[in-house]
This record gives C-alpha cells, structure tokens and sequence, in this order.
C-alpha cells in the first residue's frame, strides 16, 4: 500500500515538473504578472512545457548528454530557475493587469457551471477509459515502442523498419530503412515522464498524460474563445457554452476520450497547441506585442516537431487566413503588415529565429522532412480513405448540433464582421473550418493525400467555437436587446431555446452512451500482455516471432517486452493490405498464420528462420494443432502460443 501511495505521488510530481514548470517560469520570464491572467498562465504552461521539454531532450541528446533522471531533472530545474531568476530581474513588480483581470472575473453562476462542465468532462473520459485500461490501442503500442526505446538509450533514435523481402528466390528481413510516420514530439514527453517517475511503459500512466493534455486542450479553446470574442457582451457565457460542447457533450467522439484511448498522440497534443497558436496570433494581431509574435511562432515552430497533420492545417488555414485579409481588407492588411515590419527584426524575434535555424539544421530535423515525406501527402490521390467524405458522414462524425450550430455561427460571425473589433476573430475561425472542410469533403480540389476521417475529426474544435456563438448570439442576445417583445414572442424564443438546449444535449451524450456501451477490452489485452511477458522469458536473439494484429488485442504492444525492432514480431496485418497493391508487398506474414502447410507458409518459415508462433485460440490454432512440428508451449483463455521445431 505504501509502495502505491509513494509511485502516485512521485508521478504527480513528475507531472508539474513536466508538464508544468518549466512553461510556468518562461511564461513569467518573458510576460511577468502582466499580460497573462492566472488562469490563461496556468493552461499556456502546459503547452510551452510540452515544448521546452522536447527542445531541451533533442539538445541533450545531441551535444552527447544521455538523459536520465538525474541529468532531466537537473535540466528542466536548472532551466526554470534561469527563467525565474530573468522573471527577478526584470519584474520587481508586477501587478496583474486590469484588463486580464475584468475579462476573467466570471459570476458566481458560470463559475459553478465551469466547475460542473469540467467534472463533467473528466468524469464521462475516466468512465470510458476505465473499460479500456490497460489500452489496447495500436497507435498508443508503436508510439510507446519508440518512448521506451528513447528512455532506454538515453538519446534520440533514427525512426527506422525491417519488413520481409524476397532476393534470389529466398525470403528474408531486408535492412534498416528510415520510417516519416513518427515525429520526435509524440514521444519524448513520455520518455521524461518514464525516465522521472520510474513508471513502466505499460501501465495507466501513458493513458493518464494523454487525458491530462486532452483535458488541457479544452481549457485552450476556452481561453481563446474568450480573447477571440472578448468584445462580444456575451463573450464568458461563449466560452462557457464552447467548454460544454467540446468538454462534456461528445466527450468520448473522436478526437476526445476515443484518441485518449487509441494513443492517438500526435492528434490530441496537436489540439492543445494550434488553439494556444491561434490566442498568441489574435492577441499580437490586436495589441502589435512582440512577445505575442514571439510565442505564435514558437507554438508554430512546435507544431512541426509535434505532429505533421495538425501542423499542415495550422499553414493552410493560416494561408487562408492571409488570403482572406487581402481580399476583404486589402487596404487595412498592407498597413499593417508595413507598420509592423520593424517587429520581425526586433532583437527578440532575431534570437528566435537563429534557435530555429540552429534547433533544424544543427540539432534535429524532424524526420518526415528529411526523407521529403511532404510529397506523399500531396499530389494524386491513392487510397480510398482519402478521397473524401459526404456530407452525412462529414456530420456523423462532428455530430448533427455541432454541424448545424457551426452553419449558423459562420453566418452570424460575418454578420459581425464589418464592426471591428470582430474582423479577426471571423477570419480566423472561418479560415480554420474552411480547410478542414476541404480536406474532408474535397480533397482532390487542393490535391490533399490523407485520411479524410482523420482530418474531420479537427474540426470539433472550430465548429464547437462557431455553436458556442451561434448558441449564445441567438438566445442570450435577446436578454439584454431594447427591443419589448409580448408575451408570446417571449414564450416562443424560450421553447426554441429549450427545445435546442434538448437537441444539443441529446446529440451530445447520445455518442458518450454508445461509447460507454461497447463492450471492454481489458481481459482481452491483459491475455496478450500475460502471453507475451511469458515469451518474453524464452526467446533469445536468434528466434522470431510471428504474431497477429487481426484477432490479437493490444498486438502492437508486444513489442515493448522484446524491444528488438519496430517490425518484431512479424505480424499479419489486416487482408486488405495486402489486396490494394499499396500496403503489403509480401505474402509471407500473411500465409505463415493463415496457411503455415503450404507451400508458401513452409518456404516462409524455412528461410526466416521463424520457430514461435502466437495466435487468437479460436481463430487460428486449429491449422498448427494439425502440424507436428509445430508444438503448443503457452495458453490462456485467448492465446495459443507454439514453438516450432526446424
């Protein structure tokens, strides 16, 4: 018991110095107490720390400092302390800033109402998450192999695979060839956190950072949500109502508790960075601070080392954005973009960008410029998948309120366009639901190769804002209008208002119900985990493994017990892939499960040299049992595992 309580509380201590620390020391070094409230200092920390924490492991690694616990701790120590010591120096005192301070200071009611959304959004993601610990999801396994083998070497690793070919008739393992899959920032977070807290790889604590970040991400839309509209008489009660319809309606709908689950990484820390992007653009567009720029460009930089997707729509919505300023506001554009020419060559931004010169082309270049990975995603469309999705599953997978609320909230957002103060607030959220439309409805149009789902799934973010104000713009605009309405306009408005309150809330739990239903994986992945751990023990470096991916839970975490490649084991991948002509060049993984007596399953096992097979029990024992030279050595209720005699 004593041994519980101390790991959970070294891990939440990890956390803050992780997650936290550093982000909240630089964020004070460079603002002070000044132009951030509390709360936004306390939801930006956890991006900036994400990142710090990432660029200060790429430059340990490459100047030859092996990180461990001793060597990150003294680094993310050593590097908070310089910034509050800079924070000292230049903030003797620094009271909080009038403006941060009216604009966060919400009613007894909407505190008590964010308080309940946020327990609400914590509770109904844990209540989905408990059914699927330890996690079974294939992202989460290949993106844990890499932390792990990061935490395990000390320094950053090539992202490379082996996969089965056939030379001079004879099957084989070919060489080493580099992965663009992978992006360095996906992984070293958890490589910190293993490395500090001494927490195993496969454990609940992968799935609980990733909440953690998830959660934060909601914080960031509301945050922006009240910069983004902060002249608007209802801005609180939209990013209250923006909180709601990200937070605890849709909560389990991708890209929420469902990515948590999956391991989608890249996508859930993208989502906490591009809307912390987006408040430093708006907030600089506004106010022309260069310590605004200075972190836009550093959440931007970010991005590129974070997750390749997220990072692609941050520069086609930001292209759009431009776009859409010159053509609106051609005149307003061109005078600002001169009178603000001096503060791209001020000496903050200068250093900025000479660390990024430095950080790209003498420390680490992310891996899919490199291998110029850029060019597989755009050009001639090829899988299915990425050709684009109708307007039904387009809604499906935002859902019908959100879809519908985000139509209206385009209308009534440039209905307020020409005041202002609102110019860049509708360009922005325009911008950003345009592309992700674009990509997901009619990718062929801007010649995009990538998942379509993939890509709709960003869009809960900026459709959540639009709902959020259209919402409040149609039914709380009326409470403080002039105009006297009867008696029956008032009852009409309130049983609108009522009835789309029941709609918006019975589309948004209807999927967190479905979700919550679905039956728990957990037995299941604990069977491979044990079947596994029990192989593990019995291997040497001369033996290989043949495994499953289609009836296998969590088959992709097999690999973190070997830690003998990114291919090992050799498993057969879904039949499609090897039918589309695309995925699967070779048929071996395939036959060596599927037919291991025939002639190609024989040949495949013979030139491999593959002696242990683990398989689904009911799916596929029954053509080794009929093999004599395949003997059975390991079963639980789901696996089957055989050691094969050459």
């Amino acid at each position: 018991m004593l041994e519980l309580v101390q790991s959970q509380i070294i891990f939440y201590l990890t956390i803050a110095l992780v997650l936290f620390v550093p982000g909240y020391f630089m964020l004070l070094a460079v603002f002070g107490r000044e132009k951030l409230s509390a709360l936004e200092r306390f939801v930006i920390s956890v991006g900036v720390s994400i990142l710090v924490t990432d660029f200060l492991m790429l430059i340990m690694s490459r100047v030859g400092i092996l990180f461990n616990r001793a060597s990150l701790i003294l680094t993310l120590l050593i590097f908070s302390a310089g910034c509050f010591a800079i924070y000292k120096k230049r903030f003797k005192k620094s009271p909080e800033a009038v403006e941060a301070k009216s604009l966060f200071n919400f009613s007894s009611k909407q505190f008590y109402f964010i308080l309940l959304v946020l327990f609400l959004s914590v509770f109904i993601r844990s209540a989905y998450l408990q059914n699927a610990l330890p996690s079974s999801g294939t992202d989460f396994g290949h993106h844990m192999y890499w932390s792990k083998l990061f935490a395990q070497n000390g320094r950053i690793q090539d992202y490379t695979q082996r996969d089965i070919v056939e030379k001079n008739e004879v099957f084989q393992i070919d060489a080493e060839r580099p992965i663009s899959d992978f992006i360095i920032g996906e992984h070293l977070i958890f490589s910190a956190i293993n490395l500090i807290s001494g927490l195993d790889f496969i454990s609940v604590f992968p799935v609980s950072a990733l909440l953690l970040i998830n959660i934060f991400s909601l914080l960031a839309l509301f945050i922006l949500s009240l910069r983004l509209f902060e002249n608007h008489p209802q801005n609180k009660n939209i990013a209250i109502f923006a909180l709601l319809l990200l937070g605890a309606l849709f909560a389990i709908d991708p890209p929420q508790a469902k990515f948590v689950g999956g391991g989608v990484v890249g996508n859930i820390i993208g989502n906490l960075l591009l809307p912390l992007a987006f408040y430093f653009y708006i907030r600089y567009l506004r106010e022309k601070t260069t310590t605004f720029l200075f972190f836009a460009l550093f959440f931007s930089m970010g991005l590129f080392y974070t997750h390749h997707l997220t990072a692609f729509i941050f520069l086609l919505a930001f292209a759009i954005f431009v776009l859409l300023s010159l053509m609106l506001n051609f005149k307003e554009t061109k005078n600002f973009i001169f009178s603000e020419k001096k503060i791209l060559i001020s000496p903050l931004l200068l250093s900025f960008y000479l660390f990024a010169i430095i950080l790209m082309l003498g420390v680490y270049m992310p891996s899919y410029l490199r291998n110029s990975a850029v060019n597989t995603v755009v050009g001639t469309i090829k899988k299915i998948e990425h050709t684009g999705l109708t307007l039904l599953q387009f809604r499906d997978i935002l859902g019908e309120a959100r879809i519908a609320l985000g139509i209206l909230g385009i209308f009534l957002l440039f209905a307020y366009y020409r005041k202002n103060t609102f110019k860049y607030s509708a360009l922005l959220v325009a911008s950003w639901v345009i592309i992700i439309s674009l990509i997901s409805l009619v990718p062929n149009l801007i010649k995009i190769d990538i998942p379509s789902s993939r890509v709709a799934n960003y869009g809960a973010y900026p459709f959540a804002l639009l709902g959020a104000f259209a919402f409040v713009s149609v039914f709380w605009q009326n409470k403080t209008a002039s105009i006297q309405l009867s008696s029956t306009s008032r009852k009409l408005i309130l049983g609108t208002y009522l009835m789309a309150l029941v709609f918006i809330f019975l589309d948004g739990y209807a999927g967190n119900v479905d979700f919550l239903k679905v039956n728990s994986t957990a037995q299941k992945t604990q069977e491979t985990l044990g079947a596994s751990g029990y192989l593990s023990t019995r291997l040497d470096a001369k033996d290989l493994l043949i495994s499953d991916h289609l009836y296998l839970a969590a088959d992709s975490w097999i690999k973190l017990f070997f830690m003998r490649g990114y291919n090992f084991p050799v498993y057969r991948a879904n039949l499609d892939r090897y039918e589309n002509g695309i995925d699967k060049n070779e048929f071996c993984s395939r036959d060596m499960l599927s037919n291991p007596g025939g002639e190609l399953g024989l040949k495949c096992y013979s030139d491999l040299g593959a002696n242990f097979v683990m398989v689904d029990k009911e799916m596929d024992s029954g053509q080794f049992q009929k093999l004599d030279n395949f003997w059975q050595i390991y079963s639980n209720d789901k696996i089957n595992a055989y050691y094969r005699e050459k």
